[in-house]
């Protein structure tokens, strides 16, 4: 036993010595960094968390009296999962954070190669033009600022005007392929009438011999009482996912695919006293209330949601929703790249039978 005690103790005192000498060299050991961790599923280092949108509104209307718009270029309020401090990410892959213009106030002009989605919490009056076609902001609408796009905001109403930002920068980041550009006035030129693009694209006609090949849905704007109208009549059809409820996908109408080719945004009904069953997912969603109360329940934690609350759920942890009432949520997730890439995954209780 003493013989077999000291050979392990030699065997071990060498590994640790070939280690520490590649280690030197740039090298390291598959078999060192792989000993007793479960690489047999995803393991997350985000944590599911709540932000309660009556908790953090002062802290948005402070933040417009600390800084004008145009020294901020961005006013927004970050969202910073409990897990990443410091690092402006909500899930691995995503960014996302409340955004305030103030009545009078100008976001000026820029581009980049991040894709964003912004879903209007409050306020009306606002406008935010994507080269050169402007389309005006209500609550509920879902926006998408294709990536490469010229893109500003303008608030001409009286009050203030909150949305939520999701935009793809972790990802973008990690590939290192982010950059930006300043357009050379705060506000680009208005080039086309307003409503363009869903004329030409979101009423089930395109104009004869057009292709549309870029990197985002043409349609850049999606009211909120047509998707909404649409979302209960196919709800009312009956046909409810046991997890999800009815949730429907905001899709580019020239191919049916997501709306962007890196984040999906979906517009989700829960009636009243639904209890879905769990499900886990590789998609990291970040769900915000539009309407009604309920709760979204993970193995360690329940969050009581009402409208404009914000909740995160990253990928592979296992959770359910439940509603109160009837409920409206929107939400968006890095599905789209998982599925470009064949990695998503979904596991239901049924799966496990």
């Amino acid at each position: 036993m003493q013989e077999q005690a000291e050979a392990s103790e030699n065997q071990l005192a060498r590994e640790n010595d070939f280690l520490n000498r590649i280690g030197e060299r740039g090298l390291t050991a598959l078999w060192a960094n792989r000993r007793g961790v479960d690489i047999s599923k995803p393991a997350s280092t985000a944590v599911p968390a709540l932000w309660r949108y009556t908790d953090i509104r002062p802290d948005v209307a402070e933040a417009g009296e600390i800084i004008a718009a145009e020294d901020a270029f961005r006013r927004v309020l970050v969202l910073e999962n409990p897990s990443y401090p410091g690092e402006m990410r909500v899930t691995n892959t995503l960014y996302a954070g409340l955004q305030l213009v103030r009545s009078g106030e100008i976001a000026p002009c820029h581009r980049h190669s991040q894709t964003a989605l912004r879903f209007i919490v409050e306020g009306e009056g606002a406008f935010t033009s994507v080269d050169g076609e402007r389309a005006w902001m209500k609550p509920g609408d879902f926006i998408v600022t294709p990536q490469g796009s010229w893109h500003d905001h303008a608030n001409e109403g009286r009050g203030d005007v909150v949305w939520l930002d999701v935009l793809d920068t972790p990802l973008v980041g990690f590939l290192d392929t982010v950059f930006r550009e300043s357009y050379p006035a705060s506000r680009q030129q208005i080039s086309v009438p307003d409503g363009t693009s869903p004329a030409r694209f979101g009423n089930n006609m395109a104009p004869a011999g057009s292709c549309h090949a870029g990197p985002a849905t043409p349609v850049f704007h999606y009211p909120y009482v047509q998707s909404r109208e649409a979302l209960m009549k196919v709800a009312q059809a009956g046909e409810l996912d046991p997890c999800f409820g009815m949730r429907m996908q905001y899709v580019d109408p020239t191919d049916g695919d997501h709306a962007t080719k890196t984040i999906g945004a979906f517009l989700q009904f829960l009636p009243e006293g639904f209890r879905g069953a769990p499900v886990q997912t590789t998609e990291a969603i970040l769900f915000c209330g539009v309407e009604g109360h309920g709760r979204i329940v993970t193995d360690s934690t329940v969050f009581e949601w009402g409208p404009h609350d914000l909740v995160v759920v990253p990928g592979w942890h296992r959770f359910r929703l439940e509603a109160d009432e009837d409920a409206v949520l929107f939400n968006a997730s890095d599905r789209p790249v998982q599925e470009k890439l064949g990695l998503f995954r979904e596991e239901r209780p049924e799966d496990q039978k």
